[in-house]
């Protein structure tokens, strides 16, 4: 019996550890250092043109400079997109079907390098698990953490937001305003307000 109370008792804590605060649920906190995220779903990167070596984004955990206490970790991203073909790449994240109908904004921290050598801009999209899209533009990056706040439901995009599959960061050749730099993400979570 000690058993059987002691596995639920995991099962509902590891559950609940995604749904952090009122009415928010963290998809990715990496403080772990490694996947999967807080829902269980794997996350990486990608690359347009994988035999081009030109370009690309690589993927790196660091230890967490912005929490208080500093522990845990964030996500780098070493991204280029400085090539004489077209370029795009990014980072991908599983939701494993979350339903987000219950909330309308996503947020997230980042920042960028202290030598100012990353974008100011990059795009985020939102899927569901029919594969329809929603996205949205993030500017603004500075060196410094910086909240970004996305009213994610405001596109008229037809996104079943009862069952997510993926939110992808894209950094592309015409978008980015440095086109080889470092990206720090950190706290993805949906909220209600």
């Amino acid at each position: 019996m000690k058993r059987l109370a002691i596995c639920f008792l995991l099962v509902f804590l590891s559950a609940s550890a995604a749904y952090a605060g009122k009415g928010e649920l963290v998809v990715a906190d990496f403080n772990r250092g490694e996947a999967p995220n807080n829902v269980g779903g794997d996350y990486g990167t990608w690359n347009s043109s994988p035999k081009d070596p030109s370009q690309g984004c690589y993927m790196f955990a660091e230890p967490d400079d912005f929490k208080d206490p500093k522990e845990g970790y964030c996500i780098r991203l070493d991204y280029d997109v400085q090539s004489q073909s077209p370029a795009f790449n990014g980072f991908w994240m599983k939701l494993k079907g979350v339903d987000l109908s219950g909330y309308n904004v996503l947020s997230f921290w980042v920042k960028g390098t202290p030598d100012n050598k990353f974008t100011q801009r990059f795009k985020l999209e939102l899927k569901d698990t029919e594969g329809k899209r929603a996205v949205y533009p993030v500017e603004g990056i500075t060196p410094e953490w910086k909240e970004v706040r996305i009213n994610f439901k405001s596109t008229t995009s037809p996104v079943n937001w009862k069952k997510m599959d993926e939110l992808v960061l894209i950094f592309d050749d015409i978008l980015a305003t440095y086109k080889e730099g470092t990206i720090f993400i950190d706290q993805i979570s949906f909220g209600k307000k």
